[in-house]
């Protein structure tokens, strides 16, 4: 596949990726009423252990390569490096017109 912009994160090559997965409807936004450092710490820990299950699962179904029509946070960043997967942004343009 031959692509405009660079890699996401440190990985940079992959070689006989099986699959690629769309992550573009993963991010949700809402409002979190945080009342206590204890209640922040928790929240913290859920939403790094929730992403991390997801990119494990990813990388666990064959997957070496994931393919983000938007940014890639840094803490998915983290947790696919940590699994070497290859991480890539695509604009809408780029994710739906691919040179293969």
């Amino acid at each position: 596949m031959v692509l405009k912009n660079d890699t996401v994160g440190n990985i940079k090559r992959v070689e006989k990726a099986k699959d690629g997965v769309d992550t573009s409807a993963t991010e949700t936004k809402g409002t979190v009423l945080i009342h206590s450092a204890e209640q922040l710490e928790n929240y913290a820990k859920t939403e790094e252990a929730k992403i991390e299950k997801l990119i494990k699962a990813i990388v666990d179904s064959g997957a070496k390569v994931i393919v983000s029509g938007g940014a890639v946070g840094e803490m998915a960043l983290h947790f696919c490096e940590r699994h070497n997967a290859f991480s890539i942004s695509l604009l809408q343009f780029e994710a739906t017109n691919p040179c293969v």
